[in-house]
């Protein structure tokens, strides 16, 4: 491994309003080589592009407006990690051509050449060099095939989730802090190199089955069986793991242990029922207190003080107020509660990236203006307001260990 204090530690910054030229992104990079070929950007694109980390991984970001863009991207020393949180690009390889649009992470592997084609797209990746990955792997004890490094794309299981957009969240100030270098940024980096390895599939592996499919079938028992809040033991026989491999691949990927894994899926469940309780008959809703403890049993808490103190944790608010909120929306008390809902679920499933107030309009269906006016009325707080509402609750629970809901 390259040794940590001398490992090339670099901030760059590339932009058209700077006169750097499209192509320069790639030669300052890759110094020169025929790594990208027949790069272009249209006259009329606007791009920044940055870079941030060392020879082990590096953050990209790419924020381009207007125009398009477009080429030749050879095989190279890294893998690329990345999402778009907006535009649309298509990538075609040899034998098949990808579009990616906005939503789960994709993964090109170093071997991989492709042509690329963008429009109007904000671009953020993670670049971990081959060389790096696979010294993680072998640490860890996983069969890397001895050719090409190749990975399938996650799950949707596992991409819902966001394990690397998360771990980048947590690690984000200490990662672009010129200051940590070193043994510090190895370690950092190790910690984002796992998670890909343990999220990302790799072929050619033989018999053996990747622990990122493993990670998959965990989470998916859990979820079809969280309501019967089954034991450790059943999880780690379900996706043909140990105990303690379980335990280990959870804290790895997730920050967390089977078990409150579980616990928070059912408080999930249970917050998902609660926001839904307006799209049930009349005949058939339950009010008050007794309709969330109905739902807080079916999801197996039997006991209504612990239950009440772990959602508050989780959401940053009691259950019966969220019950609440839920059926003054009906459809008969006027649409602009449906548009503060739908801005409120687009925040709280954004709430780890980096929403504007544009955004969250654009999700509900408002000029930011309005939706302003909307969550003042019916929220007494503000959109960004509730972000960092959610954000706070969200690192309360990061930090709240493995205390037990039930």
């Amino acid at each position: 491994m390259t040794d940590p204090a001398t490992n090339g530690f670099r901030k760059l910054r590339f932009a058209d309003s700077d006169g750097s030229d499209y192509s320069d992104i790639f030669e300052a990079e890759y110094h020169g080589s025929e790594f990208a070929s027949e790069t272009y950007a249209t006259e009329d694109a606007r791009y920044e592009y940055t870079v941030v980390g060392d020879d082990d991984l590096s953050l990209r970001t790419m924020r381009a407006e207007g125009g398009r863009r477009g080429g030749v991207i050879g095989p190279r020393d890294d893998h690329v990690v990345f999402w778009l949180t907006k535009g649309r690009l298509e990538m075609h390889f040899a034998d098949r051509t990808r579009v990616v649009e906005p939503g789960s992470p994709y993964i090109a592997s170093a071997s991989e050449a492709y042509r690329f084609e963008s429009t109007g797209t904000v671009y953020n990746g993670v670049h971990v060099a081959d060389r790096f990955l696979r010294e993680v792997g072998r640490d860890l004890g996983y069969r890397l095939p001895d050719g090409p490094l190749l990975f399938e794309q996650q799950d949707e299981v596992i991409a819902r989730r966001g394990p690397l957009r998360h771990l980048i969240g947590e690690l984000g100030p200490a990662l672009v802090d010129e200051r940590v270098v070193g043994p510090m940024r190895t370690a950092l980096n190790r910690r984002l190199a796992i998670v890909v390895l343990d999220t990302f599939p790799i072929r050619n592996r033989g018999t053996d089955v990747p622990v990122a499919n493993r990670l998959r079938d965990a989470i998916r028992y859990v979820e079809l069986h969280a309501a019967d809040r089954p034991s450790v033991s059943d999880i780690a026989a379900a996706c043909g793991l140990s105990q303690r491999g379980l335990q280990d691949v959870f804290a790895r990927t997730l920050d967390s242990t089977p078990h409150r894994f579980l616990r928070e899926h059912r408080l999930d469940r249970v917050r998902s029922e609660l926001l839904r309780a307006d799209d049930r008959p009349d005949h058939d809703r339950t009010r008050g207190t007794d309709g969330v403890a109905v739902i807080a049993r079916r999801w197996g808490f039997t006991n209504p003080g612990r239950f009440a103190t772990a959602y508050r944790e989780r959401f940053g608010e009691d259950p019966a107020t969220t019950r609440r909120a839920s059926l003054s929306a009906r459809p008969d008390a006027g649409r602009s509660s449906w548009r503060v809902r739908r801005a409120v679920a687009f925040i709280e499933e954004h709430a780890a990236e980096d929403p504007t107030l544009q955004d969250i309009a654009d999700a509900a269906g408002v000029l930011p203006r309005r939706l302003q006016q909307l969550f003042r009325e019916e929220r007494d707080e503000s959109p960004m307001a509730c972000l960092r509402a959610f954000r706070a609750a969200a690192e309360r629970n990061a930090t709240a260990g493995t205390r037990d809901a039930d």
